[in-house]
C-alpha cells in the first residue's frame, strides 16, 4: 500500500474514479473479499460518502450493479496478474460504466478504475480509457524511477542525520547520545568478569580563564585541539567522546589490567600537555567499580574532582573512599538545608587581646553547628559546602544579623567599646544588595559602626577587583573596619595592601605555629609583615596563638593583638556576657570543649 500511496499525487488528479483494495483471505488462504484502502477524489465525487477507505467491497458493490461478479474478477486479476476490462449498465447512475481492474505489480493490491459515460459514447470512452491507462502505466513507470532516485536521496539524508545524531558538531567526535548507546552495547557484550572496560572522564583545567582571556572562540579552539589529540587514541577497542562543555570521555574495551588504563591516561595527559593545555581526569572500571554505565561515569567524575582538589593536570582511579566522601557530602548538604530552616546553628565568640596591655580588643564571631546524629561539625567541612550550594548567602545573613543583635546587646548592657569582627564569604559579599542589607541591619539594631569589623579573605577578589574595591570603600566610608584574614597565604597579598581600605591585618596561623622554633624563618617573615603593615597604620592580629613561646616572639616583634587558645577559646554568648560583666574566670570555664576547639 505504501508504494501506491507514493503515486497519490498522480492518482488524486486523475479524472476517473479510482480505488485500491487489499485482499481479505480466510483461514484456507482463499480470497473472500477486498478491503478498500484508498479512494481518489473523483470516486468521492461520483459516490459521495457511500465509499470510504476501510470498507469491505462486498458492502458497496450493490451501489453499482449486482450483475458483475466483482469478487471473481478481482481474484482472477490478483492471481493471473492480467488486467480485465468490463462495461456494465448502472441503474443507479443510469449510465454505462467502464471498469478496468488491474493488479499492482509489486504488491498484492487490486487497482480499480471506472468511468461513467452514456451509451453513445461508451465505445469511444473505452478506447480513450485504454489510452489513458497506457499513459498512466507509463507515468507510473516514470514515477517509480523518480521515487527510486528520491529513496536513494532519502537514504543519503538518513545517513547524514544519523551522523549528526551521534556526533558532536564542534569536534566530530562521538557525542553523549552515542556514548549511552555505546556503553549499553559494550557492557552487554561482556560475558564474564575477565572482560573489563575502562572509562576515563577528563575536562580542561582552568577553562573559565581560557574563555575569559581569549573569548569563547579561543575556548572552542582548545576543545577542537583536544578532540584531535584524543582521536589519535581511537582504535577497534577505544572510542573517544565529547560528553558536554569541556568534558571528554575515552572508553577502552577488553582491557587487561588497571595499569593499561593508567598508561592510557598518562599518555593522554602528555599528548594534551604538549599543546600547552592541562587536563584533569578520573578512571572507573567495569565491572569492578560498577556494572552500570551511569555509576561508572559518576565514579570517574568523583575521581576527577579529587584531582582538581590536589593540583590538577593528573588522573586518579576511583576509590570507594571517594564514594563515601561523596555520600557524606550529600548527607551534610541535606542536613545543612534542614539546619538552616530549623535555626540550629549557634554563634560563638573568640576573644582578641592587646598583646602588651592584655586588655580585651574585642571578639571574632564564629559559627558552630551541632547535629544530633553527627555531633559537632567543623566549619572547615560545612562552610565550603555552603559556598558550593550558595546556602552560604542565607547562612551569612543569619550570622551577620545575630552578630549585630549581640553587639547591640553588649553596647547597651555592658557599654562595650571593643570590636566585633564578622566573617563575610566572597559569595555573600558579591550579592548586589549586600551593602543595602548591611545598612538595614545596622539601622535595625542601632549599633555603633565603629565597633563593627568586616573580615574578608583574598577569595573576594576572584572575579572583579575594581567592583570589590569600590564596595569596600563604601563600607569603610560608613565607618566600619575591614580586616584581611589569612594574610600571607595568597600570592598577591602585598598588592592588596596597596589598593584596599584595610584597618586590620590578620597573620595566618600557618606562620604562627612555628614562630617560636629556633632557627626557623617564620619569625623573620612575621616580623617583616608586622613592620610593613604597622608603618601603613594598620592594626595587626596574630591568630592561632597557642603557647607562651609564640606569645614571647610576637611581643618582641611588636605585633599588636593576639587571638588563640592560649588567651581564650571560642565561647557562647552567655560566657562572653559574664566576661564583659567582669568575671574573667568565664574565659577559663570549659563546659563544652568540643565546639570551642573547632
Amino acid at each position: 500500500m505504501e508504494k501506491i500511496l507514493d503515486y497519490k499525487a498522480i492518482l488524486d488528479h486523475i479524472p476517473f474514479a479510482v480505488y485500491v483494495g487489499t485482499p481479505v483471505r480466510n483461514e484456507s488462504n482463499l480470497c473472500v473479499d477486498f478491503s478498500i484502502d484508498y479512494v481518489n477524489p473523483a470516486l468521492k465525487t461520483l459516490m459521495g460518502d457511500a465509499v470510504q477507505s476501510g470498507m469491505l467491497f462486498s458492502s458497496i458493490k450493490h451501489l453499482l450493479t449486482k450483475e458483475v461478479p466483482w469478487l471473481d474478477i478481482a481474484c482472477s486479476v490478483l492471481e493471473s496478474g492480467e488486467g480485465i476490462s468490463r462495461t456494465f449498465y448502472s441503474s443507479r447512475f443510469n449510465r454505462w460504466i467502464l471498469l478496468n481492474v488491474a493488479r499492482y505489480t509489486d504488491q498484492s493490491l487490486v487497482v480499480v478504475v471506472q468511468d461513467v459515460s452514456d451509451a453513445k459514447t461508451s465505445e469511444q470512452n473505452l478506447k480513450q480509457q485504454d489510452l489513458r491507462n497506457a499513459n498512466l502505466t507509463e507515468e507510473l513507470s516514470i514515477t517509480r524511477t523518480n521515487m527510486r532516485n528520491k529513496l536513494e536521496s532519502i537514504q543519503t539524508l538518513n545517513q547524514q542525520l544519523q551522523f549528526a545524531a551521534y556526533h558532536d558538531s564542534l569536534t566530530n567526535l562521538y557525542n553523549r547520545s552515542y556514548f549511552n548507546k555505546y556503553m549499553n552495547e559494550a557492557t552487554g557484550d561482556v560475558s564474564s568478569d575477565s572482560q573489563k572496560i575502562g572509562l576515563i572522564l577528563v575536562d580542561v583545567d582552568n577553562m573559565k580563564n581560557i574563555n575569559d582571556a581569549g573569548g569563547h572562540k579561543k575556548g572552542d579552539a582548545v576543545i577542537r585541539k583536544i578532540a584531535t589529540v584524543l582521536r589519535k587514541f581511537e582504535n577497534d577497542r577505544t572510542a573517544a567522546f565529547r560528553f558536554e562543555g569541556d568534558e571528554f570521555i575515552v572508553v577502552r574495551k577488553n582491557i587487561s589490567s588497571r595499569d593499561e588504563m593508567s598508561l592510557l591516561g598518562y599518555e593522554m595527559i602528555q599528548a594534551v600537555n604538549s599543546h600547552g593545555i592541562g587536563i584533569s581526569g578520573g578512571i572507573s572500571i567495569f565491572p569492578e567499580d560498577s556494572n552500570n554505565a551511569n555509576d561508572l561515569l559518576r565514579y570517574a567524575d568523583m575521581a576527577k574532582s579529587e584531582v582538581k582538589k590536589n593540583g590538577k593536570n593528573n588522573i586518579y582511579f576511583f576509590q570507594k573512599i571517594m564514594l563515601d566522601k561523596f555520600l557524606h557530602k550529600m548527607l551534610l548538604e541535606s542536613k545543612l538545608t534542614k539546619a538552616l530552616d530549623e535555626h540550629v546553628f549557634q554563634l560563638y565568640f573568640q576573644p582578641q587581646f592587646d598583646i602588651l596591655t592584655g586588655e580585651l580588643r574585642g571578639f571574632e564571631a564564629l559559627i558552630r553547628w551541632h547535629d544530633d546524629e553527627l555531633g559537632w561539625i567543623s566549619p572547615d567541612k560545612f562552610i565550603p559546602l555552603a559556598e558550593e550550594s550558595r546556602l552560604v548567602i542565607p547562612l551569612g545573613d543569619w550570622v551577620m544579623s545575630t552578630a549585630l543583635e549581640t553587639l547591640s546587646y553588649w553596647e547597651k548592657e555592658f557599654c562595650f567599646d571593643g570590636i566585633l569582627s564578622v566573617n563575610v564569604s566572597p559569595i555573600q559579599f558579591k550579592k548586589p544588595d549586600f551593602i543595602d542589607d548591611l545598612t538595614d541591619m545596622i539601622r535595625r539594631y542601632g549599633i555603633d559602626v565603629a565597633h563593627l569589623e568586616i573580615e574578608i579573605t583574598e577569595g573576594i577578589f576572584i572575579d572583579n577587583v575594581q567592583d570589590t574595591v569600590s564596595k569596600l570603600n563604601t563600607i569603610r566610608d560608613m565607618g566600619i573596619g575591614i580586616s584581611l584574614d589569612d594574610f600571607g597565604t595568597g600570592y598577591s597579598s602585598l598588592r592588596y595592601l596597596q589598593i584596599l581600605p584595610l584597618t586590620t591585618l590578620k597573620i595566618d596561623k600557618s606562620f604562627i605555629s612555628n614562630i617560636g622554633v629556633s632557627g626557623g624563618v617564620e619569625a623573620n617573615i612575621t616580623e617583616s609583615i608586622v613592620s610593613l603593615v604597622s608603618k601603613m597604620g594598620l592594626d595587626t592580629i596574630a591568630e592561632g596563638v597557642e603557647n607562651d613561646a609564640q606569645l614571647t616572639v610576637l611581643k618582641k616583634i611588636n605585633c599588636h593583638n593576639v587571638q588563640g587558645f592560649l588567651k581564650g577559646k571560642p565561647m557562647p554568648k552567655e560566657r562572653c556576657d559574664r566576661m564583659l560583666a567582669g568575671d574573667m574566670s568565664a574565659i577559663l570555664t570549659v563546659n563544652n570543649p568540643t565546639p570551642e576547639s573547632l
